[in-house]
């Protein structure tokens, strides 16, 4: 078995960079860079963390991104979003980040590492309805093949393979494993830990053609969410089947 990554060195120096960084007032960490969830970091684990600047120091900061430690051991910088970015060291190491003004941390996996009094906290925004996310499942999956069929291969297997999947999983784990641990925001991380056997066939749907995943999903969704839930849009699906020749 792999060892995992030894993280500790990386984030003693993120600190110490961040902490001799003029104009960085706050550092926070996340997930598995977080000394309470060290037991799960394997060898893919990435360093993962909020860096707030001092206003009048935000150009400059972002523009040079000198909390970043060892930058001789850089081979990639890139901004992501207005306020994030990523890099990667010559060890593979990856850190990916948010980096600029303040703004409210909503993420309950976190440790604050500097704290210069900017730090605001505040619970995740509530789950989304279980049904509202069936509906966008099944919408999402029609959209998808249909652009399938029409040769859009790689639009068609984003829609199936994501923008359908996220909702389907997120009703799945609402209904199926309501008080398992799990991000707030993303409901396909570690999905294969708190439902290991619908993970399985969703993971070899995911491995085949694009338009046979879409049919086994909607067939998994009727299998696993309709029976005994009265939400469950039963019609729509019937629809959606019959439309796309499935029934």
């Amino acid at each position: 078995m792999p060892t995992p990554r030894d993280l500790e060195p990386q984030i003693t120096a993120l600190r110490d960079a961040c902490a001799a960084t003029d104009g960085v007032t706050s550092l926070i960490v996340f997930g598995s860079t977080t000394r309470a969830a060290a037991g799960r970091r394997d060898e893919w684990s990435d360093l993962d963390f909020n860096v707030f600047f001092a206003p009048e120091k935000t150009d400059e900061l972002r523009a040079s991104w000198p909390f970043l430690p060892d930058p001789d051991r850089l081979v990639l910088r890139a901004v992501e979003g207005g306020d994030g970015g990523v890099a990667l060291y010559d060890d593979g190491l990856v850190a990916e980040f948010g980096a600029g003004l303040p703004w409210v941390v909503r993420d309950p996996d976190r440790e604050v590492l500097l704290d210069g009094g900017d730090v605001v906290t505040a619970d995740p925004d509530p789950l989304p309805d279980p049904a509202d996310q069936i509906g966008v499942f099944l919408v999402k999956t029609a959209i998808g093949v249909g652009r399938l069929r029409r040769g859009e291969r790689i639009s068609g297997s984003l829609f199936v393979r994501t923008y359908a999947l996220t909702p389907l999983c997120e009703a799945l784990r609402q209904r199926l494993a309501p008080d398992a641990p799990r991000s707030p925001f993303d409901p396909l991380r570690r999905i294969e830990r708190v439902l290991p056997d619908v993970a399985a066939r969703i993971g070899a749907l995911l491995d085949g053609d694009a338009e046979a995943c879409a049919r086994g999903l909607v067939a998994l969704a009727r299998a696993e969410l309709e029976p005994g839930w009265l939400e469950f849009p039963s019609r729509a699906f019937d629809v959606v089947t019959e439309t796309l020749g499935w029934a």
